[in-house]
């Protein structure tokens, strides 16, 4: 990540520290051993993410379109990401709309204390 972007990330992070109620949508840190962030991060579960914020489909099975994968799988994805609350599924008819449910999603690598995360955070 270049400095342009890790300074708007803490600048960011520094927001929601200071002041988290005014921003209780926006931002979701998950706690994830090693073994859950390779399960549920997947090349094919960030792509589908990738997808969504880039091209905003409007139902999954556009999603599934875009993605060139079984609607099934497509399916199946979004509901796990769903369960982390990564995406949200939002039913329109008959139609299910998915959408990215956080503007930043952060997950630390290591088991940090809050301490530490209040130090990192003013850096």
């Amino acid at each position: 990540m270049d400095d342009g972007k890790w300074r708007s990330v803490k600048e960011y992070l520094s927001k929601v520290w200071d002041n988290p109620s005014a921003y209780p949508n926006e931002a979701l840190l998950l706690s994830l051993s090693q073994e859950e962030i390779s399960s549920v991060f997947t090349k094919k579960r960030l792509e589908l993410v990738k997808i969504l914020r880039d091209k905003r489909p409007a139902n999954v099975t556009e999603l599934s379109r875009l993605a060139g994968r079984k609607l099934t799988a497509v399916l199946r994805d979004l509901y796990l990401l769903e369960k982390f609350q990564i995406v949200k599924m939002e039913k329109k008819g008959k139609n299910i709309a998915p959408q990215i449910a956080k503007s930043v999603i952060v997950i630390p690598l290591a088991k940090i204390e809050a301490k530490e995360m209040a130090r990192t955070v003013a850096r």
